[in-house]
């Protein structure tokens, strides 16, 4: 078996040649007798060489611990060890050959404790900035919703999920109608989730909050020096943060026609310039748009252009109110409970049976927002248990007309199959093609819903 303390003193002058690229280093054989010792480690111990080499390593050292590294064959990386009064980080490794120890190195990391203090402060100051931009990205990366976000098992809703998945894995821009409260920036969140663009920014834009001044400033951007007030260094728009990723335009009923005069050409040349800017930057993002309105109507008065629309509205999705899938309550009210127990700790166990009928039985103008926040007034006014009809009545009186009715669920059914037939209706001005293509029917199964419903 080779042996370390059978080297020729030749091979030891090549290996403390080759160790001397360290602070220190220190190497003994199968025997804990010191084979290598270089000059760093002879100058801070004041020792010589040559009254080092060849004896018992404990003997020169009695506190080293190269004795346990040769017996166990286990490394002992990054430990501190006492030279002279001064803090050094070492570490030692075991020599092996053919399967064997056969000795055990130890070797400087840091010549002072300062200088690893020093070195461990910068990996911290990388670590926190690392922190922070990553902070940074998933602000602008974070998506609130999934598909699993909306909650309900009725046949609209579960229409709403196929057309999600349906058109998530193309990039074509998606129009999505629904009253105030039913969650459209929810399925526009759902979209970009399920779409290629995930890893990319969901940029959110409520063009009704925008001041008609700004609204070009804000979607696409300024150069410095561009107007009074302007940033000195510019500006990047909405449009640019989003690239690779979605842009949601949400209440788009409200831009004014020259805002957008300006936003159809960007859809069509893919590209906006910012203001006070020379040249053009290319933009790749995946528009969704988002309306209460009935834009066929402001097109209809002049007051939204068509050609906009037409690029706007590749794929519609059209979310019903809630009053048109009621049978959706008990698992939202159910999901709105598990929400409040889990920011709050608190122990609502669910709604009693009489409560749930008054909430099947209201008409909901404010749809599902309207719900949550009826269901978060009964949590606190609850504490513990069940919510019952008194928790939601305490401070919500709108409510009692409901509070001696039946539900009957295929009426509701009916009526909402109905009501939603008539309001797409009603928005594309009686166009049925139109109609059945938000609805996602086929022209001949709409025409049989309207004759079923007398409409």
């Amino acid at each position: 078996m080779f042996k370390l303390s059978e080297l020729p003193d030749n091979y030891l002058q090549i290996i403390e040649t080759i160790f001397s690229e360290f602070d220190g280093a220190l190497i003994i054989d199968e025997q804990g007798i010191i084979r290598v010792f270089t000059d760093y480690y002879a100058r801070e111990t004041g020792l010589e060489k040559k009254e080092v080499i060849g004896k018992k390593v404990n003997e020169v050292f009695p506190t080293t611990r190269m004795l346990e590294v040769l017996e166990t064959g286990r490394p002992i990386i990054a430990d501190i060890w006492e030279l002279n009064g001064k803090a050094q980080i070492v570490s030692r490794v075991p020599i092996t050959a053919n399967g064997q120890i056969i000795g055990a190195a130890g070797f400087s990391i840091f010549r002072y404790l300062e200088e690893a203090k020093c070195f461990a402060k910068r990996i911290s100051d990388m670590f926190s900035e690392l922190k922070y931009y990553k902070e940074e990205v998933r602000k602008i990366l974070s998506v609130k919703y999934t598909l699993a976000s909306i909650i309900g098992n009725s046949e609209a809703i579960l229409e709403v999920k196929e057309r999600v998945r349906l058109v998530a894995s193309s990039n074509i821009p998606v129009f999505i109608y629904g009253e105030t409260g039913t969650g459209k920036e929810l399925i526009a969140h759902a979209l970009h989730f399920e779409s290629s663009r995930r890893d990319y920014p969901f940029i959110k834009v409520n063009c009704a909050s925008i001041p008609e001044n700004l609204v070009e400033s804000e979607l696409f951007g300024y150069e410095e020096g561009s107007f009074t007030g302007a940033k000195t260094k510019g500006k990047p728009g909405k449009f640019e943060l989003a690239q690779k990723g979605s842009i949601f335009l949400d209440e788009i009923g409200d831009l004014s026609l020259t805002s957008q005069a300006k936003l159809l050409r960007v859809l069509q040349e893919n590209e906006i310039e910012r203001i006070g800017g020379t040249s053009t930057i290319p933009i790749d993002v995946r528009i969704i748009s988002a309306t209460n309105h009935s834009l066929f109507d402001l097109v209809q008065i002049g007051q939204f252009r068509k050609d906009l629309l037409y690029r706007l509205e590749v794929f519609p999705i059209y979310i019903p109110p809630l009053r048109e899938r009621l049978e959706d309550i008990p698992l939202l009210i159910e999901s709105f409970i598990n929400q409040y127990n889990f920011e709050t700790g608190a122990k609502i166990l669910g709604i009693e049976p009489d409560a749930i009928n008054i909430l099947m039985n209201y008409h909901w103008p404010g749809n599902v927002r309207e719900l949550h926040s009826v269901v978060e007034r009964a949590c606190i006014d609850t504490r513990e248990g069940y919510i019952k009809t008194e928790n939601l009545l305490r401070f919500t009186s709108r409510l009692n007309i409901a509070t001696n009715q039946k539900v009957d669920l295929r009426q509701i059914k009916a009526e909402a199959e109905k009501a939603a037939i008539s309001k797409v209706l009603q928005l594309t001005n009686g166009n049925k093609c139109e109609a059945a293509k938000i609805l996602g029917l086929s022209r001949s199964s709409l025409y049989a819903k309207i004759k079923k419903h007398n409409i």
